[in-house]
């Protein structure tokens, strides 16, 4: 009895032991954050490498994370919201840095400018 109990608490000792920290990822993985009032449709991002498809991200809602094979901090972003199209398109990718495999936001948001025409913004955020 005494040898079971020795080997139960050793067993349970060591089947809670775990590394403290997450693995490294990967690859690059990116996900898109709606921070405007307006609901997103069709939105596709592409940022160094083939565009990539998110679909539709709700207001104030984030996306899920999509695996990219290069990115940067910017990209060229298309997609609806209230019915209109809205785009970021990146002159190039000169003097850029491509992102370290890690795990990033694209925060995005329609503002209006001062003649009322609404237009994308967008602001990088490492996860």
């Amino acid at each position: 009895m005494k040898n079971l109990l020795l080997s139960l608490l050793i067993f349970v000792s060591l089947s809670s032991c775990s590394e403290s920290e997450d693995p490294k990822p990967d690859a690059v993985f990116i996900r898109v954050e709606n921070s405007s009032l307006s609901d997103f449709t069709d939105v596709t991002v592409r940022s160094g490498s083939s565009p990539v498809e998110f679909g539709a991200v709700g207001a104030g809602s984030f996306s899920d994370y999509k695996e990219f094979e290069i990115a940067y901090r910017y990209g060229m972003v298309e997609l609806k919201a209230d019915g209109e199209e809205l785009r970021i398109i990146p002159f190039d990718y000169v003097g850029e840095t491509p992102l370290a495999n890690g795990y990033y936001t694209y925060n995005l948001s329609v503002q209006n400018n001062a003649a009322g025409s609404p237009y994308l913004s967008m602001e990088l955020e490492i996860d």
